[in-house]
C-alpha cells in the first residue's frame, strides 16, 4: 500500500501523492487561521472610544465682582438749567458712570461723594458736605455704560466746612458746580444766579 503500483512509474504516484498531501495541509491551515481570526475578533479586546471633551472652564457666576477702578469711572456735575433766580432753589446732580468694558462695584459711601459750588475764581460758595457726617452704605453693580443719580436742591445759602453760623443767601452772579468722588473730580458746570423781579 506504501509502495504504489500501477501502470505508471513510480515517481509519478509519489508526486502524486505529495501534491495530495500539501493540498490538505494548505486547507488545514486555512482553516485554522479562519477560526483563529474569527475567534480573536469576537472575543480580542475592544477600542475603547476617547470620553468626550469636557465643558469649557468658566469663572463661577456667583464670583463676586471686582471693585471698578478709577480709571473706569466718569464723574459729571450737571444742573437743572443753566440760569435761576436769587432765592430758588438750585437743582443740581452728581452723575458717576462706569465707562469700563466690564461690571464692577463702585462705593459711593455719602461722604465720598460730593458737590461744591464756587465763583468762576474758585473762591468756595458751598458744599453739600460742609458740616455733614453722616455715612450710607451704597455700593452699587454697574453694568458698562450704567450710571447712579444723586439729586440735590441747594437753597442758594452759603456754608463752609468748619459749620459757622451767620452765613448769607449767594447773590446775583456767575457760579460753578463740581462734582467729586473720592479722589475723582468732575469738569465746572456753569450756572448762572439772576437777580429776584
Amino acid at each position: 500500500m506504501i509502495d504504489p503500483t500501477g501502470p505508471l512509474p513510480p515517481a509519478v504516484y509519489w508526486r502524486r501523492r505529495a501534491v495530495a498531501i500539501g493540498a490538505v495541509v494548505l486547507a488545514v491551515a486555512l482553516l485554522g487561521w479562519g477560526a483563529i481570526a474569527l475567534l480573536g475578533g469576537a472575543s480580542g479586546p475592544q477600542a475603547v472610544p476617547a470620553p468626550p471633551p469636557g465643558p469649557p472652564v468658566a469663572v463661577a457666576a456667583d464670583a463676586p465682582p471686582q471693585p471698578c477702578a478709577d480709571e473706569s469711572m466718569r464723574v459729571v456735575a450737571e444742573v437743572a438749567r443753566p440760569d435761576f433766580k436769587v432765592g430758588e432753589r438750585v437743582g443740581m446732580s452728581i452723575v458717576v458712570t462706569n465707562a469700563g468694558d466690564r461690571a464692577c462695584v463702585r462705593d459711593i459711601n455719602r461722604l465720598l461723594r460730593e458737590l461744591m459750588v464756587s465763583t468762576p475764581g474758585g473762591k468756595h460758595v458751598w458744599s453739600s458736605n460742609d458740616c455733614v457726617s453722616e455715612s450710607t452704605n451704597e455700593q452699587p453693580l454697574l453694568q458698562p455704560g450704567q450710571s447712579v443719580r444723586n439729586d440735590v436742591q441747594w437753597s442758594g445759602q452759603t456754608s463752609t466746612s468748619d459749620c459757622k453760623d451767620g452765613q448769607g443767601k449767594a447773590q446775583a452772579g456767575d457760579y460753578q458746580v463740581m462734582a467729586r468722588l473720592a479722589a475723582l473730580n468732575s469738569s465746572p458746570t456753569p450756572f448762572r444766579l439772576t437777580a429776584a423781579n
